[in-house]
């Protein structure tokens, strides 16, 4: 027995010598030439293999191969497909007779991979593969095993040293490319966690990775496992701990954070850059997020973008021609202005604030990322910002389609008031549009036109309603195609450095230039407002009325929005009574007509004295009272002087005035004469 047990340990000696002294007794050019002959009738392409090759069987099957190539397709444009430096790899022998598989180590150094797409659709890792599949042996008919399963598998040493890939598709015009790729992985065994950590450079900035995976095997065989990956760039940093399956279609469940530099900076380098505009910064995200297929869904949403911060849940389809996205965000703010350019805050009337009528901004307007995706939004805001007006406490609807964007303000309250409006922005063509509907009451009249217009001259509570379409490429375009009608109503307030009675005399003394025309003083009033159309920027008004004790003022005439003048006829008119809002009845009295003409910012005001003669009736009433206080009475009130004691027909001391005599009839002042006369001239 022992002799028989020394032969078969002989044996094995000898089997074990020959399997380490065979790959050095057999030239390797014997192996390379047998791997590049297989490699060309697989794939129809060459292997280049012009380094050592190195070959071992015990304790472990390893194989090194140096400077190694594979030809790329006849139409691509690199001439290899791939290469590398060196690879190194080695099997562990033993676990085999189990079933196991044990990688010991799997190296790949400085290997490039170019990918490529043609034109057609074809790609470069499509091979010449008819002989090999003639040649390739009957697949195990269904129920036939196929050969022993592998009940394990681990990794030892597996990476990738300074690696570069490529990726280039002629038919959609993608292009990528990374370089300095470095990988390492660690699987110690099917049911110990599996670790991935590496970097790469793509588009100049460094990605770094790690993930982490608890139960691999539940990977393979459709189930889930916890994970944990990180993902960090100078522009985005990521990070998820939650569930993954893979199989059966990608699904995840768990928590997500990202924090991003730049939004625009972002899709630039992802080589999808957004039209050139404000907006878009910073960005940082938290919640719960899971999905699978093209559903993704995101709750318990924090969210904080271009310095308005929100909570909320949303819901993402990728499955459509575009994006979809719905949900529902409490903001503390909404910024409109930095989705709007420069253009937004520019062209502002000067409204009497003393500034300049500077042209409308000719920047263009660039609403094609309204294309990007669809949504359906409800938000409940505090605060919105759009131009210079602030909107407080509000709810509104945002439902975007196809590029058209529809707001709907169910709640909105500003400047003491509130109200409700639509909003209509389309950017589905190539000439922006936008239509505007608001019905708003309560309004502060000072604040909410100087942020509106820049019109500090107004006091008093607002009604607004107004419904307005413009279409254009720039500011000035849209202005130009101005177009809708509305109404305006102020009550208890005043126009602020204006006394009516004072500009009457000055203009009448002589033509006057600038707000500055009506004097320091102000002009209280109970009411005034009136009704108005648009036309292709042109505001045109025929019912202006002011009511005030002791005065009353009509007007009508036109505001040309593109160049920013007036046209407008105004008449101011004294008469006798302290009625105020609300009057219905025609006062009579001494009507003063006033013509505005001119830029917003510094108008003209001059007398209409055609009118005034033409308007005879009022011209004798007004003849009669100089003849009976000499006209004093009169010219105080209409100046804004305090009256003197007495009434008209009183004499200074309160004595009854004695009657005048009526002059010869060849003696009566002609019209013209006596309101030269009443104004100074």
């Amino acid at each position: 027995m022992s002799r028989l047990i020394a032969i078969l340990a002989g044996l094995l000696i000898l089997i074990v010598a020959i399997i380490v002294a065979v790959p050095f007794l057999i030239p390797m050019e014997t192996y390379k030439n047998q791997v590049v002959s297989i490699v060309k009738e697989q794939t129809g392409r060459d292997l280049r293999i012009d380094g050592d090759i190195g070959l071992s069987f015990f304790p472990n099957i390893a194989v090194s191969i140096k400077d190694v190539g594979f030809s790329n397709a006849a139409w691509a444009k690199e001439k290899e497909m791939a290469s590398m430096k060196e690879m190194r790899a080695a099997l562990k022998l033993r676990p085999l007779f189990s079933g196991n598989v044990e990688i010991d180590s799997f190296v790949l150094v400085d290997p490039v991979i170019h990918l490529e797409v043609r034109r057609d659709g074809t790609p470069n890792w499509q091979f010449e593969t008819a002989r090999a599949q003639a040649a390739a042996p009957a697949q195990p008919a269904a129920g036939e095993s196929g050969g022993a399963g592998v009940s394990g598998f681990s990794l030892g040493e597996v990476s990738i040293r300074n690696g570069r890939a490529s990726y280039a598709n002629a038919q959609s015009g993608a292009a990528f490319a990374a370089s300095e790729v470095n990988v390492d992985l660690s699987l110690p065994g099917l049911d110990q966690p599996f670790r991935a950590d590496g970097s790469l450079v793509w588009n100049g900035d460094r990605i770094a990775m790690d993930l982490k995976a608890d139960r691999p095997r539940a990977l393979t065989e459709g189930g889930d496992t916890p994970v944990v990956l990180a993902v960090a760039t100078p522009k985005l940093k990521a990070d998820y701990a939650g569930t993954l399956k893979v199989l059966g279609g990608l699904a995840f469940q768990g928590d997500v954070k990202l924090d991003v530099t730049s939004v625009r900076e972002l899709a630039a380098w992802a080589g999808s850059p957004m039209p050139a505009g404000d907006g878009f910064g910073p960005l940082a995200l938290s919640g719960k997020a899971g999905g699978s297929g093209t559903a993704y869904r995101f709750t318990d949403a924090k969210i904080a973008f271009d310095g308005m911060n929100a909570t909320g849940n949303l819901t993402l389809d990728t499955g459509g021609a575009r994006p979809n996205l719905k949900g529902n965000l409490d903001a503390d703010r909404i910024d409109v202005n930095t989705y709007l350019g420069k253009s937004a805050g520019g062209g502002g009337a000067g409204g009497g604030s003393g500034g300049g009528d500077e042209g409308w901004s000719t920047a263009p307007i660039d609403l094609s990322g309204l294309k990007a995706l669809d949504m359906d939004f409800d938000f409940s805001t505090k605060e919105i910002l759009f131009q210079q007006i602030k909107i407080a406490d509000s709810a509104l609807k945002l439902k975007l389609s196809n590029g058209v964007l529809n707001a709907n303000l169910s709640k909105l309250n500003l400047y003491q008031g509130a109200g409700a409006g639509t909003l209509t922005v389309n950017g589905a063509g190539a000439t922006p549009q936008i239509a505007a509907n608001f019905k708003l009451a309560g309004l502060a009249a000072e604040p909410f036109l100087t942020d509106a217009a820049d019109f500090k001259r107004l006091q008093g509570m607002t009604a607004l309603d107004i419904a307005v379409t413009a279409a254009g490429r720039s500011q000035r375009d849209m202005v130009s195609a101005l177009n809708g009608n509305g109404s305006i109503k102020f009550t208890d307030g005043k126009i602020k450095g204006i006394n009516i009675a004072q500009l009457a005399r000055n203009v009448f003394s002589a033509a006057a230039t600038g707000w500055q025309s009506g004097g320091a003083q102000d002009t209280d009033f109970s009411e005034m407002g009136g009704t108005f159309t648009i036309t292709n920027g042109v505001l045109k008004n025929d019912d202006l009325r002011l009511l005030s004790p002791l005065i009353r003022v009509s007007g009508a005439g036109t505001v040309n929005m593109p160049p920013k003048t007036l046209n407008y006829r105004v008449e101011p008119k004294l008469v006798a009574s302290l009625e105020g809002q609300g009057a219905t009845g025609t006062a009579q009295g001494i009507e003063v007509p006033i013509l505005i003409t001119g830029s917003w910012s510094n108008p003209r005001f001059a007398p209409d004295l055609a009118s005034m003669i033409q308007n005879r009736e009022n011209i004798e009433s007004t003849i009669k009272s100089i003849r009976e206080d000499g006209g004093k009475g009169l010219i105080r009130g209409l100046m804004g002087q305090p009256a003197e004691s007495g009434a008209a027909g009183e004499s200074a001391t309160g004595g009854e005035a004695a009657p005048a005599e009526t002059p010869p009839a060849e003696t009566q002042p002609r019209p013209e004469d006596a309101l030269r006369q009443i104004f100074g001239r």
